[in-house]
Order: structure tokens, then sequence, then C-alpha cells
């Protein structure tokens, strides 16, 4: 499944990005205390933008689709009512990296969000009062208080964790693997087939180890019935193979389907039948070899530093096509886009929009540095 993920970054530009909506809400001494935080008096607020969506909580998934506008606010968790509202403890930014990189948010084909994660209101209120140059000061803050949550070895532990129980990813140190999905990509039908016949032996290592011994049992018996009937069939080609096969499988009959010997016994004559290897140390090697591939693959697609750099390129590519002169209109009391192309973008372009050209440059000089490390 291609899950291609924006940049946990904008974090900092959406604090930067409020609407006039949401900034009436909240009285004129809180946005001058923001302003004094980072050194500077509040400034006018600037002409609303249209709104970027804006999701109810950071665990929870993002919708198909979003308004271009903000709907009605709805009730949002508690804030802490104590320190500065965008000092970066007091911002979701832990969780909204997680949402990020957990593939949390619903994506655009250009790798654009539908919906924003979360931000307290009284940091979207705060963040608006400030003027360029704060605004700039505080993406930089945002930023670096991400990046060294991200980038740190708690976080990378944790990211591990999840995916190999969401994805059964782990990383084995295995180089240029090529899965299923890669190779039918490519075409590469010599791949294609070396992978199935691997996988057909591991499929038979999986399933005795999983049927349960009554039907096990039945199955061997039912089996090694047809096996006989080849074996004694002059006309069949494969006769040899199956001649095999009945000598191989008669001593496990006596044995008890959860007998670790009837067990991997069962899964060589599988092998054996199917075209594969007829040892024991062959057979359990292929599955070895594919079960930790398949891990390695799923490593490889979702670890923390391949999604970081997947992101970080993203947002750079979004954020450098935002039309930051673009007309808006007021209708119906909402501020909305002139142009419908312009209406139709995803929730971080429109968030870029809103930040402005600065505190959005900010955000890309970080990306890039961030890209640079990675």
């Amino acid at each position: 499944m291609k899950r291609q993920l924006a940049l946990g970054l904008a974090l900092a530009v959406m604090v930067t990005s409020a609407s006039t909506s949401v900034d009436a809400q909240f009285p004129r001494n809180l946005k001058k205390r923001a302003g004094e935080i980072l050194g500077k008096k509040p400034e006018p607020a600037p002409t609303p933008a249209p709104a970027a969506p804006e999701s109810e909580t950071p665990a929870t998934p993002a919708p198909a689709a979003a308004p271009a506008v903000a709907d009605k606010p709805a009730a949002r968790p508690a804030e802490r009512k104590s320190g500065s509202a965008l000092d970066p403890s007091e911002l979701p930014v832990r969780q909204s990296a997680e949402q990020v990189v957990r593939g949390r948010v619903n994506l655009r084909p250009n790798g654009d969000w539908d919906q924003l994660p979360y931000i307290p209101r009284a940091a979207v209120a705060a963040a608006y009062a400030l003027g360029d140059a704060a605004q700039v000061a505080l993406v930089e803050t945002v930023g670096a208080a991400l990046r060294a949550t991200v980038m740190s070895a708690a976080f990378l532990a944790e990211h591990d964790k999840y995916i190999q129980g969401e994805h059964q990813a782990a990383d084995h140190g295995l180089k240029g693997v090529v899965g299923m999905e890669d190779a039918l990509a490519r075409n590469d039908l010599k791949a294609v087939e070396a992978i199935q016949a691997r996988e057909v032996v591991a499929l038979g290592v999986d399933r005795v180890r999983s049927v349960p011994p009554d039907y096990l049992k039945t199955e061997f018996a039912q089996e090694l019935d047809d096996w006989k009937k080849q074996a004694a069939n002059p006309k069949q080609r494969d006769r040899a193979k199956f001649q095999k096969l009945v000598t191989r499988a008669q001593p496990l009959e006596g044995l008890a389907a959860n007998d670790e010997k009837f067990l991997r016994g069962y899964a060589v004559l599988k092998s054996i039948d199917n075209g594969g290897p007829d040892t024991e140390e062959a057979v359990y090697a292929i599955h070895q070899r594919v079960t930790q591939e398949k891990e390695q693959v799923a490593y490889d697609r979702y670890n923390l530093k391949g999604q970081l750099k997947q992101q970080l390129t993203t947002f750079v590519a979004v954020a450098a096509k935002v039309n930051f002169n673009a007309p808006t209109v007021e209708k119906g009391g909402q501020t909305r886009f002139v142009n419908a192309a312009d209406e139709k973008q995803g929730a971080l372009w429109k968030a870029c929009f809103r930040a402005g050209e600065a505190p959005t440059a900010a955000a890309v000089k970080l990306a890039r540095a961030w890209l640079g490390e990675l």
C-alpha cells in the first residue's frame, strides 16, 4: 500500500496561520501577551485568508475530503493553562509528528494534506497576533523542537516498535531486497518467479504450524493416499517424485500431529510436492529468508528516516507552488479564493498562504537543512 506523507515540520507553519474566525474568540490581552513573549508588540491582524481545515484531535485520522473553509468550531480537548501558549512544551509537537509519520493523515496525489493536525486555539490566536519577524522566530523555535523530538533515540525506538506491530517491519540489515510489489512494478519476471517459488515453500511451513492438529492429520492422510496412487501409476510423468514422497511420508504416519518431527517432516513433504528443496535445512532456511526479506522491505518503506525524507521533500515541493498573491473575496461572511484552482488547494498549501512568505520561507529553510542531515 502506497503511503506518501507530508512534513510534520509544517506544524510550525500551521501555528502561524490562524484565521480571524478563530482569532476573534480570544481576548486582546492574550494577543498582547503572545507578542511580548517573543519581544515584540502585537501588530494589526492581516487580511484573513481562506481557512485550511483542522482535525478534531491528533489521534483521529483525517476525513477523505475537507472543506476549503473551517466549519463551525467544535469542542476541543482541555488546554493547559500554565506557561506560554506558544511554548513548544505547550504545543502538540510529539502528537502531530506521530500522526504524520504513522500515516494518520489523508493525502492528496501531490502529497498535500486534506486536513491539518489539531493545534490548540490559544496557540492559534497568540501566533496570529505576532508580526512577521516574531512569526519567523516562532517557526524556527517550533521547528527545532520538532526536529529534536523526532530525531531522539526514544522516538526512533517507539517508531520501530510501532511499524513492527502495524506493518510487520524489522531491520535485519539486508541491502537491496526486492519485494514482490517492486518486482511486478519493474516487470522483472525472473525476480517474480524466484520470489513466488520461495514463498510457496515458506507457506508450506506456515501452514503446518497454523492448521489445528486434527485437521492437519486428516490432510496428511489424504495427501499420502493421493501420493500412493500417483506413485503406483506407471504413466505418471512425475512418478519418481511421488514414490519419494511416499517413502518419506510413511515414517510420519504414526506420529502425533503436534510432534515437532511430524511438523518439520510434513513441511519438507509439501516443499517436495511443490518442486522445492527436500531437506529440513534448506526448507527452513528459505522460510527464514522469506520472513526476513518481507520484514526488511516493510522496514525500508516505513522506517523513520525514509518517512522524514519523503515528508520534507513533499513539504518543500508544496511550499514552492504557493501563490502568496492569490486574490480572495468575502462571501457569506467567509473569506474564499477568487480562483477555483486556489480554492481546491490542500491544507498545507493554504496553511503556507495564510502564514505568509516569511514564515513559510523559514520552514522551507529548516526542511532543506534537515534533508541535508538525513
